[in-house]
């Protein structure tokens, strides 16, 4: 199983649609997750909260369920994507894309930080090391020009939020990308080989 954590911002990307057409050509050969950000969705919770009518643990909640907005989003453009909450349905051996909705197991989990520095960063690691997948790629909007880059240095310049390296510590086949993925996949038919293209995250 991979995952991938597709970040919020890609919700008003123009290229939304071509990225999932990629993701879905691979998925014959691989089982794919798929992690979303909230972005805008997110971004009206945090505006709420800052208007001080809830509290963190709330806010932090809501703002899980804001990425399922976004999941939704992505289902709608891709409706042989599979929404899935539960972490047994994830490790099901199909050859569908599953769209993780996180809020009903996160809700409660002890073992994942509920604080803001926990955006769906976190939540994509949390879940990469709680099923033990092959391997982790972030996708953001922004173009990386380095072939590797280390965890902190990611964190420092908010690529990546402040708690995740609670989570990828010890583990493996971390990557990001930006929005040159599309162009990659023109390039390589292999996933794995896609996947040798992508820039490392050092932890």
């Amino acid at each position: 199983m991979w995952i991938i954590k597709i970040g919020g911002s890609w919700i008003t990307n123009s290229r939304l649609n071509a990225l999932l057409v990629c993701l879905s050509k691979i998925s014959t050969e691989n089982q794919i997750i798929i992690v979303v950000g909230g972005g805008c969705f997110s971004d009206a919770v945090r505006f709420v909260f800052k208007k001080k009518y809830m509290s963190e643990k709330t806010g932090h909640y809501l703002a899980l369920k804001a990425t399922e907005m976004f999941c939704h989003l992505v289902k709608e453009i891709n409706k042989d994507f599979y929404l899935v909450s539960k972490i047994s349905e994830l490790r099901k051996n199909e050859n569908k894309i599953k769209i993780w909705m996180p809020s009903i197991i996160l809700k409660n989990e002890s073992s994942f930080l509920k604080t803001w520095e926990s955006t769906s960063d976190s939540v994509a690691a949390w879940l990469h090391k709680k099923i033990n997948s092959d391997g982790l790629l972030f996708i953001k909007s922004l173009t990386l020009e380095n072939d590797s880059y280390r965890l902190n240095q990611l964190q420092k310049r908010g690529i990546l939020d402040d708690n995740v390296d609670q989570y990828l510590y010890g583990q493996k086949n971390i990557k990001i990308i930006g929005p040159e993925i599309i162009d990659l996949f023109n390039d390589y038919s292999s996933w794995k080989q896609l996947f040798l293209k992508f820039k490392k995250v050092i932890i």
